[in-house]
């Protein structure tokens, strides 16, 4: 099996520290007709043929992956296109919801306008749904109290009646006693 692979009329030389090369085809089995001729070798030491085996399989990763950083940076590029797309999307997102929060803050009047110190509108507080649906609920039940209290007025629930308090002679007693502890003439 050796002599097939380095050739018919040579030992192996695998206990030898260098190895043999030859220039040309090895077996004499040349197409040229002149067979017999005697080749030139050429010798390596170990520390050359080391720099042989390196460099071809430096070679040879390169060949494989060559296209390495090239990919990397494809790579790199697509996952900042992923995330810009990512942020695009939420705010989009976030301007339809404000979009829909001002389409239902104009349907029912509710103030959209910030505060003087730049406090949220009305709108933004009250209006807090997830989607126009949500929002539009709010708005009709906001309004719904709105027109019950215009209906009702704005007054405390017993607003303009006179209150008497009447105090029992028990609870007289009482306060007379608590009185004359604290020293009070009452």
């Amino acid at each position: 099996m050796n002599k097939q692979i380095l050739g018919a009329h040579f030992e192996p030389t695998w206990h030898r520290p260098f190895l043999r090369y030859f220039d040309g085809e090895q077996g004499g089995a040349g197409g040229d007709g002149q067979g017999g001729g005697e080749q030139e070798a050429k010798t390596f030491t170990q520390d050359e043929v080391n720099t042989l085996i390196k460099d071809r399989l430096a070679q040879q990763a390169k060949n494989k992956f060559g296209d390495y950083d090239e990919l990397k940076a494809k790579a790199g590029t697509a996952q900042t296109l992923e995330d810009r797309v990512g942020s695009l999307e939420s705010e989009l997102t976030s301007t339809r919801s404000e979009a829909a929060r001002t389409r239902v803050a104009a349907q029912f009047g509710i103030s959209t306008t910030k505060g003087a110190n730049g406090e949220p509108s009305d709108a933004e507080i009250l209006l807090t749904g997830s989607d126009e649906a949500a929002m539009t609920a709010q708005a009709q039940r906001l309004t719904a109290r709105a027109g019950d209290q215009k209906k009702n007025g704005l007054r405390a629930r017993k607003e303009g009646q006179t209150v008497t308090t009447t105090i029992s002679p028990k609870d007289k007693a009482k306060r007379d006693w608590l009185a004359s502890l604290r020293g009070d003439d009452a």
